[in-house]
């Protein structure tokens, strides 16, 4: 297995494609480009149609596939709202990969057989490794096409990220080997002789303890430790230092535990999710999620400094195991997050380079949505940096 990548921020698109793709040739050296991502932001969305045709008349990539982006990442930097396309290219011997494209039109009907969503990757693998998500966020249910290849593929690792760049419905762009499209769900179906490890940076810290939905209907919760949840509220923010009570007016989450059999006790693992509204006459909140009683929440407060410390946390604990080499990284950011939130361009990929690995390709783009598992269900998250890490197997 070995993986390339090249990116140019020239506001010429013809520049920017010959510089990226002389820049792969000549680090392929010959190998077989069996596989391309490519992400391209929407200052040269006037040719997304021809993209592709452009891309491959230069490198004859087997399969080729991404979307449109407000930014692009790759090659330790981070173009945020500027003109950018990011380009990998892997040799993959032994690795399968199929792409797809649906519309929300095609999708099963939620009381259909796991055979019917496995129709939609136009694929017979039982246990892919990967499956690859470019999402249209206008025109595509994300969260319900992830619950349903959740149900088709259980032990598959599912990552991706919204496509970005357009403000309406048609503007965005997906990729798939010759063909662009303006809405659905661009995907890529990976099967093979590599590992998979995937990193979630949701942007948070936890504030008081966590506690337990005593009530609740849908995505409201009504009771906390049998107490109204806007009491729990009050004795935070009460007890944060000044300069923590500010964030807490602007920037309150919750996190709800994902380990579904886990308990207080156990390691935590939350998935985040905004607080709508707060009912301060039944004292009940409204979150970004359905609920049930019983599940252990925590409120979160998201910041700068909150961002950068998780993300040095969960980096500098990770470790491939078994002496696997990475060999290249897909890095999906929040438009939400890079400079707007944590102050400086390029922070998150410095990072990732800095603790993890400075040598293998990262490919990316600044997204509307990322998509990335969380305990045994895959979620659409928001404000985080994840990275799908690439390993050869033994």
């Amino acid at each position: 297995m070995y993986w390339c990548s090249a990116v140019s921020n020239s506001p010429s698109l013809e520049l920017a494609i010959e510089d990226v793709t002389k820049e792969i040739i000549k680090k392929l050296d010959g190998k077989s480009p069996d596989l391309g991502f490519i992400f391209i932001s929407s200052h040269h969305s006037s040719d997304y149609e021809s993209i592709n045709e452009k891309i491959k008349s230069k490198i004859p990539f087997k399969t080729i596939v991404g979307c449109s982006a407000s930014g692009v990442i790759g090659e330790g930097k981070e173009f945020e709202y500027l003109p950018g396309i990011s380009l990998s290219a892997g040799s993959l011997p032994n690795v399968n990969c199929t792409p797809f494209h649906f519309t929300q039109n095609e999708l099963p009907n939620p009381d259909q057989s796991p055979e019917s969503w496995k129709e939609i990757t136009n694929s017979e693998e039982e246990n892919p490794k990967t499956i690859v998500l470019f999402p249209d966020p206008f025109s595509v249910r994300t969260e319900y096409v992830l619950d349903g290849l959740d149900f088709a593929y259980p032990n598959t690792k599912i990552i991706g990220a919204l496509a970005s760049g357009g403000s309406k419905p048609g503007q965005n762009a997906l990729f798939i080997n010759d063909k662009t499209y303006t809405n659905g769900c661009a995907g890529l179906l990976i099967s093979g002789n590599f590992e998979l490890d995937v990193l979630v940076a949701q942007s948070c810290r936890p504030i008081g303890e966590p506690m337990i939905v005593t009530r609740a209907n849908n995505n409201v919760i009504n009771e906390l430790n049998n107490d109204l949840p806007i009491v729990a509220i009050k004795k935070l923010y009460d007890n944060l230092p000044e300069d923590e009570k500010y964030v807490m007016n602007n920037a309150l989450q919750i996190g709800i535990l994902m380990d579904r059999l886990g308990s207080i006790d156990d390691e935590i693992t939350y998935m985040i999710r905004n607080i709508s509204s707060i009912d301060k006459e039944t004292g009940s909140i409204t979150i970004g999620e359905t609920i049930t009683e019983g599940q252990i929440v925590q409120f979160h407060l998201r910041d700068s400094s909150a961002a950068q410390e998780e993300l040095k946390k969960m980096l500098s604990e990770y470790e491939s195991k078994n002496g696997e080499i990475i060999k290249s990284t897909l890095m999906f950011s929040s438009v939400g997050r890079g400079k707007y939130l944590l102050g400086e361009s390029h922070h998150d990929i410095n990072l990732y380079k800095n603790f993890i690995d400075d040598k293998s390709p990262i490919t990316g783009f600044f997204s509307n949505g990322e998509i990335s598992p969380i305990g045994d269900r895959t979620y659409l998250h928001g404000y985080t940096s994840s990275f799908a890490i690439f390993k050869e197997s033994n």
